[in-house]
């Protein structure tokens, strides 16, 4: 994840595009309930780090 450098408004609206339905790696992919326990905690930690910068 950036922490730091931005993208410009054209780029993000390109990784969009390019992302988008079935062209997306996990387009139609379910995610199992252990899969997306480990995300949530992992997204868990990484705010916690992010909030102790920006303070």
């Amino acid at each position: 994840m950036r922490k730091t450098r931005t993208l410009s408004d054209e780029t993000k609206r390109k990784i969009s595009n390019a992302m988008r339905g079935n062209r997306n790696p996990n387009y139609g992919r379910p995610l199992s309930a252990n899969h997306r326990h480990k995300i949530r905690l992992a997204m868990i930690d990484y705010w916690k780090s992010i909030n102790k910068q920006t303070i």
